[in-house]
This record gives C-alpha cells, structure tokens and sequence, in this order.
C-alpha cells in the first residue's frame, strides 16, 4: 500500500506540473464533439439520437490518445527497472497508474457531461445515462487500454500498434456503454447493458492488472 500511494502522488504531482499537458484528452474529446455537431448541421433534430454514439467514440478516442505514453516515460528514464530492482510488485505500479490515468482521463469526462449534455439537448435522463455507463464502463476501459500500453513499452510507433490492439477488447465496452445510456431512461441501472459493463469492469481489474504487470515484466527481461 505505501508503494501505491508513493506512485499514485508522485505521477499526480508530475501531472499536475507538466502545464495542463494532462486535459490533452478533455480538448480532443470537446473538438471531437464540435466538429461532429458541426459536420452533422447542427440540429437538435438530427443530433439527439447520435449523441449516445458520439460521445462515447470521444471517449474511447481520447483515451486511446492518452495510453500511448502510460508507461513509456518511466521505462524511457530507467525508473520503471529501478522500481522493479527495488523489489516494488509490478501490480501496485499498474494498480496506481490505472488510477491516476482515472482521476486525469476520466474525471475531467464525467465532470464535462453536464455541459456536453446542454450542448446536445439531451434530457436529463440520457445525460444520468451516460454519466453512470461510463462510470461503469471506466475500469474496463482504463485496465484493458493499460494492457494494451504495457505490451507495447519500448516499441516505436507503438501509438498506431495500440490502438490496433485496443480497439477490438474496447469494442464489447463501446457497444453496451451506448444501449446502457439509453435504456437507462426506461429501466434504470437494472438495465442488462448495465450488469454487463459491471462484469466487464470487473473481469477487467481482475485480469488487467495483473496482465499488464506481467506483460511489462517481459519487456524489462
């Protein structure tokens, strides 16, 4: 536990001091949203019924943006060995990362929702809907897009690699994380999109973590 929060402080603070090189996806994720309301006209009409779909393909994009370099700067300056040579678990590493990727990549979504759902003209019932789909969906998202950045620590042009690579495991996410928006508004979080983005999450934490500390003890060997 005192490796994870010395992890968890030290990579928030470097965030936190890098000059906002952290909202990079907040800003992809808002140009993403215009540009797609603009090329689709505008229309509320028109707008509305894509604007599960839209949102959350900003999401996954964004992310799929920020994964790249998870890890690749600890394995680039040698901290990533000397935190494996110092007999920390590779598990806490991942587990703590994982969780300053969520309170950097995630939070800044959820707390734009309100705004995006004004944008769109969405009721409150399909913003609650997204809000909590996506609050469901987001250890499977950040635990399998961990993974996918652990397999690829070291390789160039591994941004292209990954998300070819993070595309098809995201894809299950993609699909229940937009019918479990919806249908919140008629069934609530009973919806059965909703106990499956749960199961996934959960598979996700119990199979991401540890894949993607063993798929980065390999490369280090």
């Amino acid at each position: 536990m005192n490796s994870f929060s010395a992890i968890f402080k030290r990579d928030l603070q470097i965030a936190l001091r890098s000059g906002g090189t952290w909202l990079y996806g907040l800003v992809f994720f808002c140009v993403f949203l215009t540009l797609c309301a603009i090329g689709l006209g505008g229309e509320f009409g028109t707008l509305r019924p894509l604007a599960p779909a839209l949102i959350w393909l900003a999401l996954i994009l964004s992310l799929l943006l920020s994964f790249d370099q998870l890890f690749q700067t600890d394995a680039q300056d040698g901290s990533l060995i000397h935190l494996k040579l110092s007999g920390i678990s590779l598990k806490s590493y991942v587990m703590a990362k994982c969780c300053v990727h969520w309170v950097l990549s995630i939070l800044p979504l959820l707390l734009s929702l309100p705004i995006v759902v004004i944008f769109f003209d969405l009721s409150f019932g399909l913003g609650a809907g997204l809000f909590f789909a996506i609050l469901a969906a987001s250890p499977a998202l950040i635990c399998y897009g961990a993974f996918s950045s652990a397999c690829l620590v070291g390789y160039k042009g591994g941004g292209v690699l990954l998300v070819l690579l993070s595309v098809p495991i995201l894809l299950p996410v993609l699909i229940f994380g937009i019918e479990a928006s919806v249908q919140y508004q008629n069934v609530g979080l009973g919806a059965l999109e909703f106990q499956a983005l749960t199961g996934i999450s959960l598979i996700a934490l119990a199979i991401g973590i540890p894949a993607a500390a063993a798929a980065l003890n390999v490369t280090m060997e």
